[in-house]
């Protein structure tokens, strides 16, 4: 199919925001601990996304209810809790590669979950991920290559985070088929804003985000939950819309990309070992799309 320059900006424009992701909540913590900044996120989202809920709700089934709640815990409340964690304990663009293993998942629990087609260049691709993903955890400088333990826990709460995101993609492919993009992304962020704003008044998160050293985080996550989180999903929508469900799932390529591009202006330790990994990750992906 033909696709225009528009659509490639949109993608563009997603594979930026997702990818800008990770150091948003690394600078958030500044201030902020794990909980106060996925907290503060999921209410910034939700606040976006009751708009949708508060027009939709009305046409939504008892079932639907049920998927829709299951859908924002495994694709937005847990990771994001996940990632906060794992953003104070390692680099951002280590986050934002990991991130990347999202499709191997999605395709794993399609073939376990629900019986779907398995070929042979898609567990190449699986195990050539891998190993990229191995690469990037056991990689502690820039020019170095060592059995290095400090990322390992970390490392596997955001493989987690992507493994909840895979299982997520199947639910509402399998579940909530028949509704629109725009209410199985909007009506799950609602739903989960409401627990994420209790832990953030349990956790004084309101308190700290009075103080003056605070304002730039708190900026930060505005834009993370706003931006990253509600408008970049109202856009993903429209871009599977405008063009095909494997052009928009491209933005996984960018994704990496631009975290890596933030983690150099950050000064993180990024090298060839880095890349290396990523470059592995990326192939495994292209293998398990053919």
């Amino acid at each position: 199919m033909k696709i225009d320059v528009k659509t490639f900006f949109i993608l563009l424009f997603l594979g930026f925001v997702w990818g800008s992701s990770f150091i948003l909540m690394k600078k958030g913590l500044i201030v902020f601990s794990p909980l106060q900044v996925a907290s503060l996120r999921l209410v910034f989202a939700g606040s976006v996304g009751v708009f949708f809920f508060l027009r939709e709700y009305k046409k939504l089934k008892q079932k639907d209810w049920l998927f829709l709640s299951l859908s924002g815990l495994l694709g937005n409340f847990i990771p994001a809790f996940l990632f906060a964690s794992a953003g104070a304990e390692m680099p951002s663009s280590l986050s934002g590669a990991l991130n990347a293993m999202t499709p191997f998942f999605a395709l794993l629990a399609g073939v376990a979950i629900f019986s779907q087609q398995f070929k042979i260049s898609q567990g190449v691709g699986i195990l050539v991920g891998l190993i990229g993903s191995l690469l990037l955890i056991f990689s502690k400088s820039k020019t170095g290559f060592s059995f290095y333990s400090e990322y390992i826990f970390p490392c596997l709460k955001v493989i987690l985070a992507a493994l909840l995101y895979g299982i997520n993609v199947n639910i509402i492919k399998s579940k909530l088929h028949h509704l629109s993009a725009i209410v199985n992304s909007m009506v799950p962020l609602t739903i989960i804003s409401v627990p994420a704003l209790f832990i953030a008044i349990q956790t004084n998160t309101w308190q700290i985000a009075q103080s003056s050293e605070a304002m730039g985080p708190l900026l930060y996550i505005l834009i993370l939950g706003v931006l990253g989180s509600a408008i970049s999903l109202i856009v993903f929508n429209m871009l599977v819309k405008k063009s095909t469900a494997l052009f928009a799932a491209s933005v996984t390529y960018l994704i990496p990309i631009f975290a890596y591009f933030w983690g150099v202006i950050d000064g993180e330790p990024i090298g060839w070992f880095q890349v290396g990994g990523m470059g592995l990750i990326l192939l495994g992906i292209t293998l398990t799309r053919r």
